[in-house]
């Protein structure tokens, strides 16, 4: 049985030492309280909250860039340089490490 007396090598304990279960309803409050909680948001977390809603309105996919990219592969014109390539990649490479 869980929470009860428990019975090791014959000996019983004494369940007048266990913590009595409350009986019925809760103890009255002699006080009232008088109190409300407030809250208060800064200048700062108002402006983060505005502009968290500005950030989740802007497009995943800029489409304007995709088609600007699409025309250039399509017409023979876009030209990658390795060196940008392997610029960007050592960034990331670093950025991840300090992360």
């Amino acid at each position: 049985m869980i929470g009860g007396p428990i019975r090791i090598d014959g000996v019983t304990p004494n369940t007048g030492m266990m913590p009595e279960k409350s009986q019925g309803k809760a103890p009255e409050r002699s006080e009232e309280v008088l109190t409300k909680d407030q809250v208060t948001v800064s200048e700062a977390a108002k402006n983060i909250s505005r502009l968290m809603v500005e950030v989740s309105n802007i497009p995943d996919i800029r489409a304007d860039k995709v088609e600007e990219l699409k025309n250039a592969i399509n017409s023979g014109t876009y030209e990658v340089k390795g060196s940008e390539v392997a610029g960007k990649m050592i960034k990331e490479a670093i950025i991840d490490k300090l992360v």
